[in-house]
């Protein structure tokens, strides 16, 4: 972790038990508020700094701007800590707030994800995470060393990146809670406005987690689960997620589009089809290879193969969904497609490329497929006129969209507002449309009925669950030998939590070559459990359904 090495010169002031400072950062320095141009203004519950000059380099440079901190005591004696900045003629990019004296011993970034500082280590960094990506809420549980409990909730009513990190200061000897709040790329100017950032001891977790449920409601729009118009009702009956995988990104077909009728037509002998979803990852020719073109492989079967199968499945009662990807997308054929210009760029303008997998195993990422940003029109369009030529040419019940919780500060298009652009196209034009998504942070909760997620249960608290249903990963194992099929994680992973019951998510069967005639009784055992599957809704404590609120 990188932290700066003298002596920044921040001015902290004091509020009640806990300290404070403020940095603001251009896109070409990092600036304090300059000590010989501040006015700090104390009152019975709120202090307030201005400063008319910024300084940089440890108060050797100065330069024209201005920083203003005000916090205050709210609601349960919580600290509202709130700034804005500017700088003469440089743009703005973000924003830091230093946090002192909680005694920090841990950050509770996610349920399952919480780091602690040990007593042993001469580093007592914890290194930044961040919302929207990794960070599923941008609301974190601070444990400290006396015992107490902090939270930190950002107020941002907009989707804005947040950061969390905590160093420890060798001037003055203490360990410092840090909080970045960084400005849309798109609308950055020569000044920012921070959002509100909420601290507190000592609170219940729950209401916490709820006063941001609050906050999604309000500012995105989201809705409890049990009183959404747009997730059709079918859903209501699925006790089994069956991944029928397709063809590898290596060529080796696990199933044609007869072969999956045939196995489909076993699963629903020992489990009514209205029950059960196909899910159809690599239907479309070799995995990830061949996006976004979308069309049924021909090794498969072709579109005449998939019409088959799809009306084959209706007949049983079956609902299906094919696998798209939200944005990983062949950089040659988006070149054909003329939409080379709708990579996703950071702030820096850089290329992002879906560059994490090695798909043939030579010990080396294929790096040939760019993420596209969903909210660049002509992107957006290809994918509206690929989702719909799917539901009308074959009759699909739904389309799942793969990596949706890639976000990034583009400087053109925010792909969070595409991917909501296409839901409202797809509900709008196909009401009884299923929308399932790959992964997730809060504001997509409310655009996608039900997920798949890598970590269960997801995020905060169970958080997810008041809006969506999820069912296991796609890496999910079939039964034998444990193959990921068409997935980059092929085999069953040691520590994870595949085996484990987790009665709120949608029992899950995959298939591959040999699952149903190789290991059709560990095949039946999955489904005899979904058979006796009920939803299960706990509340954002993990306790009863009543503790979420759903009305």
């Amino acid at each position: 972790m990188y932290t700066i090495g003298y002596d920044f010169g921040d001015t902290i002031i004091q509020l009640k038990q806990l300290r404070f400072a403020v940095r603001l950062f251009t896109e070409v320095n990092a600036y304090a508020p300059d000590p010989d141009r501040v006015e700090i203004i104390e009152e019975n519950n709120r202090v307030y700094l201005k400063a008319t000059g910024l300084s940089w380099a440890g108060n050797q440079e100065k330069a024209e701007g201005k920083i203003e901190l005000d916090i205050a005591i709210g609601k349960d004696n919580r600290f509202i800590v709130q700034a804005k900045g500017s700088h003469s003629h440089e743009i703005c990019k973000s924003m830091l707030i230093q946090v002192f004296d909680i005694n920090l011993k841990s950050l509770h970034f996610d349920q399952n994800n919480i780091v602690t500082i040990s007593k042993d280590s001469y580093c007592r960094d914890i290194k930044a995470q961040h919302y929207p990506s990794r960070l599923k809420m941008p609301v974190v549980f601070v444990g400290d060393q006396k015992g107490d409990n902090w939270f930190v909730l950002s107020k941002d009513k907009k989707l804005r990146l947040k950061g969390f990190a905590s160093h420890y200061d060798p001037y003055l000897e203490t360990q410092v809670l840090d909080l970045s709040h960084e400005e849309d790329k798109r609308y950055r100017s020569t000044e920012m406005t921070m959002p509100a950032w909420h601290i507190g001891c000592n609170q219940s977790e729950e209401a916490v987690l709820l006063e941001r449920c609050e906050d999604l409601e309000k500012n995105f729009g989201l809705v409890p689960y049990n009183q959404r118009t747009d997730t059709p009702m079918w859903l209501e009956d699925i006790k089994l997620v069956t991944i029928l995988h397709g063809e590898h990104w290596t060529g080796h077909v696990f199933n044609t589009f007869t072969e999956m009728e045939k196995r489909l037509e076993w699963i629903t002998n020992e489990i009514d089809g209205k029950n059960v979803l196909a899910f159809l990852p690599g239907w479309d020719g070799r995995y990830y290879y061949n996006y976004p073109e979308y069309e049924p492989s021909l090794r498969m079967g072709g579109e005449e193969g998939l019409k088959s199968f799809v009306k084959k499945a209706h007949e049983q009662g079956v609902k299906v969904i094919p696998m798209l990807g939200a944005n990983n997308a062949n950089i040659e054929v988006m070149e054909k497609l003329g939409l080379e210009d709708a990579v996703i760029r950071d702030p820096w303008g850089l290329e992002k490329r879906c560059d994490w997998v090695d798909w043939d195993y030579d010990l080396s990422a294929e790096n040939n497929c760019m993420l596209a940003n969903m909210g660049h029109p002509g992107y957006l369009k290809h994918m509206i006129e690929k989702s719909n030529y799917l539901i009308e040419t074959f009759g699909v019940d739904g389309i799942f969209l793969d990596i949706t919780c890639f976000w990034a500060n583009d400087p053109n298009y925010s792909p969070y507002e595409g991917l909501v652009k296409w839901a409202k196209e797809m509900k709008r034009k196909h009401p009884n449309l299923l929308l399932f998504g790959e992964n997730s942070y809060d504001a997509l909760w409310g655009v996608f009925s039900v997920f798949h997620e890598m970590g269960t249960p997801s995020g905060h608290g169970h958080a997810l669950y008041r809006y969506a249903k999820q069912t296991h990963y796609l890496a999910y194992p079939a039964p034998g030998k444990g193959s990921g099929g068409i997935h980059e994680y092929a085999w069953n992973q040691n520590g994870l939590p595949w085996e484990r019951d987790i009665p709120e998510l949608i029992p899950t069967l995959s298939v591959v070559s040999d699952t149903i005639e190789q290991y059709s009784q560990s095949a039946k055992f999955q489904i005899k459990k979904a058979n006796n599957w009920y939803q299960v809704y706990p509340g954002i404590s993990g306790k009863n359904i009543k503790s979420l609120s759903l009305k």
